[in-house]
């Protein structure tokens, strides 16, 4: 409809005009129209919480449940309540994993969901004929949106005005190629894709600028009628998550077998098979942590919750995990490792009339599309200060002529009969008619030397390009960037600098901030090839006046070389450099669109020392999860291999297959939750980036089988003690149990750091101590309350708990007194080095 009215006839059917409406008219429009936003599907908690119970160990184990109510029928003795006891529990312990499980994913779809409204793009509008940054989702019919290069179009609209607009339709028409735009009226009823004077939500600009009025959102967008089409979007894992869920699947093969293994022993033993198939599916069941991608995802949620404190909004989990592997930060300067805050710092002219300064600063201030206070590039914005502080005119824009992109590395306006050119010097240098080019290249480079940023402005009149004079601009180096760049060295990471600017411009801010190695400019870039580049980039560190092809080369070199990236970009043409790092960074302020969404992380305060404080956050958050990963682990075993003697030996079992699923109820899921909140070690930043094919257990083996070794010897020698000076079953089962219980909850002070305790104190996770309490709590309960009956428990004595805490004491000790003769990374670095 609206693609066959004229553009006057566009805004007078919307109630608009060229200024837009005003914030009466949109509050007004609001209570009618909503926001312009999909609605979020849902899901269903009833759904969440039956998916706890689809695993194959939980399938065994309801069939273990199955046989336990049978079981009483079969016995020759009289049925009573109590017959049915060991089903009871096993049915509750199973809905109260589930339940646990299901507030674990719970949690962590909610956090997921709430960091996705973080990332929400903002469109920049007129209202009221003033210009102003809003959230997208604010747009409503009638807004006057402006557009350029590299934005994403947030809603449907009819074009008003134009300058080499082209768009990227390709994810509604599936047109490869940019769409050409006009404004002019169009014939009725064309399909979408020749809707040329039309943009479409969802869209992205890749060359030009324009202006649209707003005449679809939400729903009523073309991308919101396909959405509508859409019944269920499917979440994809990450894969960290793939892994652990592999790491669950071998895990729970293994054991599977292992049980198999047990279940036949004791038969063999003279066991009754239903009491060892109970047995074995428990303890499958506590030896597999099935809940481990859902509480990996919950820290994942919590971690990225922790960055966006830190200005990182993370785009896509996988690159918290390879943040921890960075071993090359590619930074942009301006607005990065600098302020992009431009200040004119010094004009110069070859002619010494002042009149020539005067022309200088207006060409600067007129081939310009920002907006006075903070609309558009810093750059920009500093031109137009210094023309406004030296009472300059501005004149306005008849035609773009030549849109800047980093390719042309130029812009050319038309105002009334002359056409002004302002860029790169040697470009623009190359383009003049009459110009000592040895003269101006000097002075560029002498201007560079200073560390300013050198534009060159010239005037075309009829076939004529006359050279005007070139413009210093100085962006300082942001505070604290040089003890960020030092943290980075001190951590095993290099930092490159990437930038369009001039190489002597480049080196002097590389240098204020620490950043050593050769610098090299983009067009010497040409002449090496691939091999020739790879050494390069070993001892290079800054390169200037590159392209977006030049990016992207210096990437894949570095990672021929095995180096793992961290690449930042704001521009389009940064989109495949972003996209091909192992962890692309986007600018948040003064980014586009397109280079936010190719990204993996985003910095909404387009700083360097914020990439450094993400890459410390990404090293603490794996910390974590292998942390809790290893602690399932160490305890779980040492069940098995407890089981495992004591069957083989032919002596009664130790647990009952109630306490080993009580067991894993208490010490699995609490207190490896409040692992993942543990605060980061104190070397985090002192020792090498992680290998990326690290495996979450290499180092560890020793002390995973010692952790099993450790508390099984206590186990057997203490139950092996009780049986042979006549204590009853029941009771010596109980304090078996009550070790492995007190044994787990201390391990967690052992495993959340690899210093022993006394240098990180007990207290230093609140999470933790809740996490341990409440287990505590529980067995006491359990102990000394009519459910002791229930589970074939005994109360036990204050003597008694005295010796089984000293014996949990001892184990605990042990592995605090190991971590003396184990070094740690840093210190395996210190005598590497040596």
């Amino acid at each position: 409809m609206y693609s066959s009215l004229s553009a006057p006839d566009v805004l007078k059917h919307l109630h608009s005009s060229n200024a837009g409406i005003d914030d009466t008219e949109a509050e007004e429009r609001r209570a009618k129209e909503g926001w312009n936003e999909l609605p979020e599907q849902k899901k269903s908690l009833f759904l969440l919480f039956v998916r706890q119970f689809n695993d194959i160990l939980v399938y065994i184990l309801l069939a273990a449940l199955g046989l336990s109510i049978i079981h009483p029928f079969l016995e020759h003795e009289p049925i009573s309540a109590r017959s049915f006891l060991d089903a009871v529990i096993i049915f509750a312990i199973l809905i109260l994993n589930a339940a646990l499980g299901f507030v674990q994913e719970y949690k962590a779809e909610e956090a997921i969901a709430g960091l996705q409204k973080l990332s929400a793009p903002h469109a920049r509008v007129r209202r009221g004929g003033v210009e102003r940054i809003i959230p997208s989702r604010e747009l409503l019919p009638g807004d006057i949106v402006i557009i350029e290069a590299g934005d994403r179009i947030s809603a449907d609209g009819r074009l008003i005005s134009e300058s080499h607009l082209e768009v990227n339709e390709s994810t509604l028409t599936g047109e490869s190629l940019p769409a050409d735009k006009v404004i002019e009226k169009l014939e009725p009823d064309l399909p979408l894709a020749d809707q040329r004077n039309m943009v479409s939500a969802g869209t992205l600009v890749t060359r030009g600028s324009a202006e649209y009025v707003v005449t679809a959102i939400g729903l009523h967008s073309q991308i919101g009628k396909i959405a509508e089409l859409v019944s269920e979007a499917q979440t994809q894992q990450t894969p960290l998550e793939e892994r652990m869920e592999k790491l669950s699947k071998l895990i729970g093969l293994v054991v599977l077998v292992l049980c198999g293994g047990l279940i036949i022993m004791g038969l063999a033993n003279g066991l009754a098979f239903i009491d060892m198939f109970v047995l074995g599916v428990s303890l499958a069941v506590s030896a597999v942590p099935e809940g481990l991608p859902a509480v990996v995802t919950f820290c994942l949620a919590m971690g990225v919750r922790r960055m966006t404190k830190a200005n990182v909004i993370v785009r896509r989990l996988p690159a918290l995990e390879t943040l921890g592997s960075v071993t090359v930060i590619c930074s942009d300067k301006t607005g990065t490792i600098t302020e992009n805050r431009m200040k004119v710092r010094e004009v110069w002219v070859p002619a010494t009339k002042k009149d020539e300064e005067v022309l200088l600063v207006q060409i600067a201030a007129s081939c310009n599309r920002a907006q006075l206070p903070n609309l558009g590039d810093p750059t920009e914005i500093g031109l137009l200060e210094e023309a406004h502080t030296r009472g300059v005119e501005r004149l306005p824009i008849d035609d773009e002529e030549v849109p800047f992109t980093s390719e042309e590395k130029y812009i050319k306006t038309k105002h009334g009969a002359r056409s002004f050119l302002k860029g790169a010097p040697e470009k623009i240098i190359a383009l003049c008619d009459t110009v000592d080019e040895k003269l101006l290249l000097q002075q560029n480079k002498a201007m560079a030397s200073n560390g300013l940023r050198v534009l060159a402005c010239a005037v075309q009149e009829g076939r004529k390009t006359r050279f005007v004079g070139l413009v210093g601009m100085e962006d300082p180096a942001r505070q604290g960037i040089p003890e960020a760049v030092a943290q980075a060295k001190h951590a095993g990471i290099r930092t490159m600098m990437i930038t369009g600017d001039n190489i002597d411009t480049a080196m002097a801010i590389a240098k204020k901030v620490g950043i050593t190695g050769d610098g090299i400019e983009g067009s010497a870039l040409d002449a090496l090839s691939d091999e020739q580049l790879r050494k390069l980039v070993r001892t290079t560190s800054v390169y200037a006046r590159v392209s977006p092809q030049h990016k992207l080369r210096i990437l894949q070199a570095l990672q021929a070389n095995r180096e793992v990236v961290a690449m930042s970009g704001d521009g389009v043409n940064d989109a495949p450099a972003l996209k091909g790092a192992h962890v692309g960074v986007a600018m948040g302020l003064n980014g586009t669109e397109v280079a936010r969404e190719a990204s993996s992380i985003v910095l909404t305060d387009d700083n360097y020392a914020t990439i450094v404080a993400a890459v410390r956050e990404g090293r603490h958050l794996y910390d974590n999860i292998r942390k809790f990963i290893l602690f399932l682990m160490h305890c779980n075993f040492y069940e098995l291999l407890f089981f495992a003697v004591t069957i083989a030996l032919g002596m009664p079992m130790p647990y009952l297959p109630i306490h080993v699923l009580w067991i894993n109820l208490m010490t699995d899921g609490l207190p490896a939750l409040a692992l993942g909140m543990e605060g980061e070690e104190r070397d985090i930043m002192n020792r090498p980036p992680r290998p990326r094919s690290e495996n979450i257990f290499s180092g560890q083996w020793g002390r995973l089988t010692l952790a099993a070794v450790v508390p099984f010897a206590i186990s057997f020698v203490l139950f092996l003690w009780l049986l042979a000076k006549g204590t009853d079953l029941d009771h010596a089962r109980t304090l078996t149990f009550t070790f492995a219980i007190l044994f787990e909850i201390l391990f967690t002070f052992s495993i959340r750091s690899k210093r022993p305790f006394w240098e990180t104190g007990l207290f230093g996770n609140r999470w933790l101590l809740m996490a341990d309490a409440i287990p505590i709590l529980l067995h006491f309960v359990l102990l000394y309350s009519p459910l002791s009956a229930a589970f074939h428990l005994t109360p036990i004595t204050l003597a008694e708990w005295i010796v089984l805490l000293l014996l949990a004491l001892a184990a605990f000790f042990l592995f605090e007194l190991l971590k003396l003769v184990t070094p740690t990374q840093v210190e395996q670095k210190k005598k590497t080095k040596s």
